[in-house]
């Protein structure tokens, strides 16, 4: 529990609030007035000071005044030569900061995209967001290891009331773990990648993380045990080296070296240059390109008229920024339309009527629900603080302009609809014991037959998330049901079984209907057997009743 931690402040270090420093054009928060005052920056001076109206605070990324409730003000402070970038601190990872000559300039990840320190970009796939508090901490200034102590937190009554960088990068000789100071929240979603260009980029890839060589390396890809498990885009002027995203003037991109065919089976498919080109494949590559007849376009198989099929860009869209390339839902036409990312351009397509995209296909809408109309949907709602449905008290989420985020409340707290209090007997309506027992992280939600998933923390079920196109989670991402069977331990639990462990870690004892196990250290080999009444799920042994051993 946070309340419970041990930790030292650094009561030699201090925070003063300085005059704002013009270094940038723009307009700035003036964190003395807790951001209810900005200022004009312009030509290295302020050039007019500004207040917003009653319960309204300035925010940097927004450049408006904006509800309080919607925008955490903490001050930023950036050391000299800093240019990294960190997680904004109140936003769930979903705005981040970079430091630029001295000054944080703030932007906001893209919808359903989260900022990854390790990567310095806006990341999608699902991952943890540490979130950095100050409940139950005395006043003074701690290390932040929800960002590996890059940063140092100054906190005041139990509030988080400045972050700062530290000058070589490190404000610790040793950095406690991220959940000492921080509150792990799920970010983005495990359902990311379902055109057959994503799926295949990880096919012969070693794991870790690679440049996207056909964008010019201005995105990314991770991989895992053959799969994507990440995705991002690096943000203007920045291209990805391997390390990270970093600056253009200081990173090569290679030329691409993979075909557009590659892993597709022999046929032809869409150039998303234009409505009617297309190039054919066989054996993995381009053999021919071509167009449509005059007034007609293509649809993904044959030239049609355009009647029977709607197709329309690509141009310029807002929407497309930021987004890897890919094809998306149109969550304002409820699924009825979809669009597809090349860069900054859209290309907007149409499913036949009574169909919907999942996210892979048209569907029958009788047999998938699209996002906007599901009832923790932020679509349409209007902004404020939310109890989900199919989660424990602790988890709620936050709809600000159609978008959502996911926050917990403290262990030891619940959410009553409006904000976290402490847990009394009739505040939490719900009870739910399906985390009982798991680590905490991403599982398969059996019932539904693994087409949704959870979040779990500290036994907690924090969020509920679904797959889409008919995939079911198989632990670490979404993927089609041919790739893995509903409620078998991950292909990393098993090993060869033989004289020797292949490699350190836990596995289930294959033949015992999941009673038994063993551990790895340095090959060799160490049994166990669970206590009556239990199974091993993969990662430790839970009571029969919460875990179905596959086969």
């Amino acid at each position: 529990m946070l309340r419970s931690m041990s930790m030292t402040p650094y009561d030699h270090l201090t925070l003063r609030a300085e005059d704002i420093s013009c270094s940038k054009d723009g307009l700035y928060a003036d964190y003395d007035s807790d951001c209810r005052e900005y200022v004009k920056c312009l030509g290295g001076a302020v050039k007019g000071r500004y207040t917003c109206g009653p319960e309204r605070v300035f925010s940097e990324v927004a450049g408006a005044c904006v509800f309080k409730r919607r925008q955490p003000c903490v001050r930023r402070i950036c050391a000299p030569g800093d240019a990294t970038a960190y997680a904004a601190p109140g936003t769930a990872c979903r705005h981040y900061y970079r430091c630029d000559n001295g000054t944080a300039i703030e932007h906001a990840c893209p919808s359903g995209a989260w900022f990854d320190l390790d990567r310095q970009a806006c990341t999608r796939g699902a991952g943890t967001c540490y979130e950095p508090l100050c409940t139950g901490l005395p006043d003074g200034n701690y290390p932040d290891s929800s960002h590996e102590c890059r940063r140092r937190l100054e906190c005041r009554g139990s509030e988080l009331h400045t972050v700062a960088s530290c000058v070589g990068g490190s404000c610790a000789k040793s950095c406690p773990p991220p959940r000492s100071a921080a509150i792990p929240l799920p970010a983005g979603d495990a359902d990311f990648c379902s055109d057959e260009f994503c799926s295949s980029l990880c096919h012969q890839a070693e794991d870790g993380a690679y440049a996207d060589r056909s964008t010019g390396c201005r995105e990314y890809f991770v991989c895992e045990s053959k799969r994507v498990i990440r995705r991002g885009v690096c943000e203007p002027s920045h291209l990805f080296t391997g390390r990270g995203c970093e600056p253009a003037s200081e990173a090569y991109c290679p030329p691409p070296a993979r075909s557009p065919c590659f892993n597709r089976p022999d046929g032809l498919y869409r150039d998303w240059r234009d409505c009617f080109s297309w190039f054919d494949c066989r054996r993995e590559r381009v053999i021919a390109r071509g167009s449509c007849d005059p007034g007609l376009v293509f649809d993904g198989a044959r030239c049609v008229p355009p009647e029977t099929f709607t197709c329309e860009g690509p141009q310029h869209s807002p929407e497309c920024v930021g987004l890897p390339s890919g094809t998306y839902q149109d969550l304002e036409t409820n699924c009825t339309r979809y669009y597809h990312c090349e860069g900054s351009l859209r290309t907007t397509l149409a499913c036949p009527l009574g169909k919907v995209y999942d996210g892979v296909r048209c569907s029958p809408t009788e047999r998938y629900l699209c996002p906007s109309l599901d009832k923790n949907s932020c679509y349409g709602r209007p902004d404020g603080r939310y109890r989900a449905s199919d989660s424990g008290c602790r988890g709620y989420y936050v709809c600000v302009n159609g978008e959502k985020a996911v926050y917990a409340c403290p262990v030891g707290q619940v959410f009553d609809g409006e904000a976290c209090v402490s847990a009394e007997l009739g505040v939490c309506p719900i009870e739910d014991y399906s985390c009982t027992g798991l680590s905490d992280g991403y599982h398969a939600e059996i019932e539904s037959s693994c087409h949704r998933y959870f979040y779990c923390e500290g036994g907690d079920r924090i969020a509920t998330l679904s797959c889409l196109g008919g995939k079911i989670f198989d632990g670490h991402a979404c993927v089609d049901q041919s790739r893995h069977e509903c409620g078998a331990p991950p292909k990393n639990t098993i090993e060869n079984g033989g004289e020797y462990c292949e490699r350190d870690g836990f596995f289930v004892q294959q033949g015992t209907d999941c009673k038994r196990y063993y551990f790895c250290v340095t090959g060799v080999r160490t049994r166990l057997t669970c206590p009556t009444g239990q199974l091993f799920n993969g990662q430790l042994c839970v009571p029969r009743t919460q875990y179905t051993c596959p086969g």
